[in-house]
């Protein structure tokens, strides 16, 4: 008998234990609720619409295998080389060597001249060089890597040739020269291809180039840009290097419905971008609205006075217009709650939820924004970094969670 009690309450010592262990392990793995904190973030009453970019802009003729002198969206003055034509595969090599032994010679040329300036400044060079590098690389912004480079070694050698490491760069300086008449000569003179006018250049490869001209997308009623649009706005035209756009205004032709040309004001200001390839918004004036209410179809024109290298390649593209941009803090559409008529958010205090009353700048589909300013007791309770509950079943203010 007592061996059998014994057995009970051993068993009975550890089953407490395993209850415990089971009871914590499920409210971790099925919590009851769900939490987002709300941080500073700007949204934007927007508006996507389908349509085309119209630039200024001039064919640069030219065809057969070709060699490329300038970037995509570099500035240009008519009569620049932009690009010159190869009649063996060699020389394409041979201009890309040519150009790179030019730049190495152009370093150590530069290196050599290290007159005038003390040690401890050129060391603080070197390290803001290295600074440069590395900030680039951790923003993972490679566009202008080769020059932070190239700055670090112009820094770097200086320095040898201040401390005496090296004497000069001449004996590397002549061999680099010898390589390069080598390479000068595998080119040869290739046919060179110019810009006929000033401004800036797009490779053919990289542009896109739309089938209807400024005159004709200007003159389009809106059931003429849908079917524009819809049967292909663009044309990869032949015998062509690239084009040069001449000038940093541009338009954008796009179409809505009848309702939502309504957020349009003829000469009012909105923001326009291109997600996925020109993010930045740029601002942009209405120019027209045009109704076909039958259609049920509206043409907005706008134009932008904003230039980049990221908008030169774009040709058919839906951009999103932006009417008015809010800042507060950002809260989850399911968080809301109405509470007695009034709207708030349950936010985790500690191991309880409490109710914060919210006053709402912007909505949409996806969020809420309020206003940074809050303050416990007024209109607007909630604070930055509150933690807010998004999903949870049976809240109350002063549930322990």
């Amino acid at each position: 008998m007592k061996a059998k009690r014994f057995r009970q309450l051993l068993l009975l010592l550890l089953l407490v234990p395993a209850v415990y262990i089971f009871v914590q392990l499920a409210l971790v793995l099925d919590r009851p609720f769900s939490t987002e904190t709300a941080i500073e973030y700007t949204l934007s009453d927007s508006l996507e619409l389908d349509g085309v970019l119209c630039f200024a802009e001039q064919p640069v003729l030219g065809e057969g295998s070709l060699g490329y002198l300038v970037a995509s969206g570099e500035r240009v003055s008519a009569g620049t080389p932009v690009a010159e034509v190869y009649t063996d595969t060699s020389q394409g090599p041979a201009r890309a060597q040519t150009e790179s032994l030019l730049r190495q010679i152009d370093l150590l040329s530069r290196s050599q001249n290290a007159a005038g300036t003390d040690i401890s400044a050129q060391q603080g060079d070197m390290q803001s060089a290295v600074y440069d590098l590395l900030d680039r690389i951790d923003r993972q912004n490679y566009a202008g890597l080769d020059e932070d480079q190239q700055e670090y070694l112009l820094a770097a050698n200086k320095l040898q040739i201040m401390t005496g490491q090296i004497g000069s760069f001449e004996g590397q300086i002549a061999l680099l020269q010898e390589q390069l008449a080598e390479q000068q000569a595998l080119l040869g003179s290739p046919e060179a291809i110019t810009a006929p006018a000033g401004g800036y250049f797009v490779a053919a490869q990289d542009a896109g180039f739309l089938s209807a001209d400024a005159e004709t997308l200007a003159a389009q009623t809106p059931a003429q840009l849908a079917d524009f649009l819809r049967q292909g706005a663009e044309q990869q035209p032949q015998g062509l290097a690239g084009k040069v756009v001449t000038s940093y205004s541009w338009h954008f032709y796009g179409l809505c419905t009848a309702q939502e040309s309504q957020k349009f004001t003829e000469g009012g200001r909105v923001n326009i971008s291109f997600p996925g390839h020109a993010d930045t918004p740029r601002p942009a004036v209405v120019e027209s609205v045009q109704l076909d209410e039958e259609a049920d179809l509206a043409r907005i024109v706008l134009s932008c006075e904003y230039m980049s290298a990221d908008l030169l390649a774009l040709a058919h593209q839906p951009a999103q217009v932006d009417f008015v941009s809010y800042e507060g803090l950002r809260v989850d559409a399911r968080a809301l709650h109405i509470v007695d008529g009034v709207r708030g958010v349950y936010v985790k205090y500690g191991s309880l939820a409490r109710f914060r009353r919210i006053t709402v700048l912007y909505e949409n589909e996806d969020y809420i924004l309020v206003p940074l300013n809050g303050k416990v007791g007024t209109d607007n309770e909630l604070r930055m970094y509150d933690e807010v509950i998004v999903e949870g079943s049976g809240l109350r203010d002063g549930k322990l969670l």
